[in-house]
């Protein structure tokens, strides 16, 4: 059975709105920041993409590589081993596959196994990314914002008279000219303000409430799953107790008409967007 083309699933979202496409998160990593136990055995992270596609999930997200603040680069060789099993028990499913991966190399060689979307949290920095995406037309890719430092994670600055939004969107701005310079469509990304990267609290909450300013016009991705400032708003210590103030998110990005929200927790992710969009309608 064919895939899903993820381009034209986001063209008729957005023509005909009915919520965010969720996105559901799996981590192959024994660190991940999120509190899942650790679904590097390709089994299990078989049976919970399975579990993930009963409960609603539009896209599966597959990382084997964290990202958390103060993260240890995995050796290439290392995400590899743990990525491509997965992959290959997760091959037969009919669902758009994204990877979250810093690797071009690693993402090339998911291409057999049907992976469609480039999730990578270094805005597409590598010259490798702009060469997979000319010499696979049909790829699409995440764009999302981060500093451009190592760590991924060191403080965005901004001037006195700029706010948090003016540099995401200026940063966008250039990037997505440079990416058409050298013939990547802007028909072919999606913008994800990247919470949490670089920004605190107060910094995630403003480019919350200003999606239409840095947005664009494009399809936007947010991923606040169990973030931090969930925790620190909310005081939940824990990954796992942030779900309901994830919910909360969610439906706030309802309103501004997010094409995709990337969550933990697929099924009460979709009972929220189908009660939300019931509130919305008029029938």
């Amino acid at each position: 059975m064919p895939r899903p083309d993820l381009g034209e699933v986001l063209r008729l979202n957005r023509s005909r709105y009915t919520g965010p496409l969720i996105m559901g998160v799996i981590n192959v990593t024994p660190d991940s920041f999120s509190g899942e136990p650790d679904d590097t055995d390709p089994e299990k992270a078989y049976e919970k993409a399975l579990k993930f596609l009963e409960e609603g999930a539009d896209i599966l997200d597959i990382g084997a590589e964290s990202t958390r603040p103060g993260f240890t680069p995995t050796p290439p060789e290392e995400e590899r081993r743990r990525l491509l099993p997965v992959l290959e028990r997760l091959a037969t499913l009919s669902t758009i596959l994204s990877i979250d991966t810093r690797s071009p190399d690693l993402f090339r060689e998911t291409i057999p196994y049907g992976a469609s979307l480039i999730n990578d949290v270094g805005m597409l920095r590598h010259p490798g990314f702009i060469t997979l995406l000319k010499d696979h037309p049909s790829l699409m890719a995440i764009l999302m914002h981060s500093p451009e430092t190592p760590s991924l994670h060191t403080p965005v600055q901004a001037e006195p008279e700029q706010s948090v939004e003016d540099v995401v969107r200026s940063d966008f701005h250039v990037r997505i000219s440079d990416l058409a310079r050298q013939g990547i469509s802007e028909n072919r990304l999606v913008l994800d303000p990247g919470l949490g990267f670089g920004k605190d609290t107060k910094m995630n909450l403003a480019l919350l409430r200003t999606i239409e300013r840095w947005g664009e016009g494009f399809p936007v991705l947010v991923g606040a799953s169990r973030k931090r400032f969930i925790g620190e708003i909310a005081g939940s210590k824990t990954p796992f107790d942030r779900d309901a103030g994830t919910l909360a998110v969610q439906n706030w990005c309802h309103l501004f008409r997010v094409s995709i929200i990337r969550t933990h927790n697929v099924s009460q992710a979709r009972q929220a967007r189908a009660v939300f969009q019931a509130l919305l309608s008029d029938n």
